[in-house]
């Protein structure tokens, strides 16, 4: 079965990359259709942008395609194509979407919202199964079909390193996350207190999404900002590079971040793992997500770093398996429905 999976900019490009090398895992023949070139050289590309896509005729090579973008370009695509296949006499081709990375909430919702006019929904797991089923109860789109194939979205996959010898905690730095430059700049200080705490820990600041290779671009609500204009830093406190984040969330002893989409990686990773709850859970933050995962701790919970760090308490295992974690066969169950569909 050939698949297209149709993305844009980051993190469609990644998660689309991770779901189709799994699909071809599966025997189906994925191509990511994107104007931007995959990493993953076992894959088919198509060059075009998504709007280009949505008219091209291309589509109809395909059995169903799959549209993981964001914002608006996500809700005007099937109408172009709907249009595009009209103007041809032609049935249009199935389409599935859903979130391209983990929500819940109001952010759930919102993005749900916007993909309720494709043939088929995937999500990752029985918490955006059941939220979706509220959303939707009493509507004409209660009976959408649905697909729910695990934290397709993430690295997950057993990864072979080496762990340093040096403890290393990699703090994930969500470049606009809080909004605060104040807030950065405490947050910033604070780290740096737990460094000359605890040297025989290595803390890497490291960038969870892409920053301007020209540091002076940085914002100042990254935490990176403020150890780029720090005149004396700790010797043990670093900024990793954007490229490196796999790896160093890899090579991680721990891994701390306010919401970051990595720390469920680090999680599944075996890391331990803390969600700095100093702010709150706030959907801005993604907070929502870690309820009830038992990884949510105040920062000063964690210092210092060699006493602490090592016994934080694990996941729990019923809020990982919620979250898609306890699917192994993901990119099956996505195939089945859709053979289930085109029947």
């Amino acid at each position: 079965m050939r698949i297209g999976l149709i993305c844009d900019g980051n993190p469609g490009i990644g998660a689309c990359e991770l779901l189709g090398a799994a699909l071809n895992r599966c025997g189906a023949e994925a191509t990511l259709i994107s104007s931007a070139r995959p990493h993953n050289k076992s894959l088919g590309w198509l060059p075009l942008g998504p709007r280009e896509a949505a008219a091209s005729d291309l589509l109809h090579s395909f059995a169903a395609v799959g549209v993981f973008l964001e914002g608006e370009s996500v809700t005007i695509l099937p109408k172009l194509h709907q249009q595009a296949a009209a103007l041809r006499q032609r049935e249009p081709v199935l389409l599935f979407s859903g979130p391209i990375r983990p929500l819940c909430g109001d952010a759930l919702n919102a993005d749900l919202l916007a993909r309720l006019d494709y043939d088929l929904l995937c999500l990752q797991g029985d918490m955006q199964a059941e939220q979706l089923q509220w959303l939707l109860r009493g509507t004409p789109y209660e009976h959408k079909p649905i697909s729910t194939i695990g934290l397709w979205c993430l690295p997950t996959r057993p990864v072979g390193h080496r762990q340093q010898q040096q403890p290393l905690l990699v703090v994930l730095d969500q470049p606009h996350t809080p909004p605060s430059p104040l807030a950065n700049a405490v947050l910033y200080e604070r780290l740096c207190n737990a460094a000359r705490n605890s040297p025989s820990w290595q803390i890497r600041l490291q960038p969870d999404g892409p920053l301007s290779a020209d540091p002076s671009q940085w914002p100042e609500t990254s935490i990176c900002w403020h150890h780029l204009h720090d005149q004396r830093p700790p010797a043990n406190v670093q900024v990793g590079q954007p490229e490196d984040l796999e790896w160093a969330v890899a090579q991680a002893s721990a891994c701390l971040g306010l919401g970051s989409d990595w720390l469920l990686s680090a999680v599944v990773w075996g890391k331990s793992t803390a969600v700095l709850g100093d702010y709150g859970i706030r959907t801005e933050f993604n907070g929502p997500l870690f309820f009830g995962s038992g990884l949510m701790h105040r920062l000063a919970d964690c210092l210092p770093l060699d006493q602490k760090l090592p016994d934080l308490p694990a996941a729990n295992p019923g809020w990982l398996d919620d979250l898609g974690w306890a699917i192994a066969d993901g990119p099956e169950r996505l195939l089945r429905q859709v053979e289930k569909c085109l029947a």
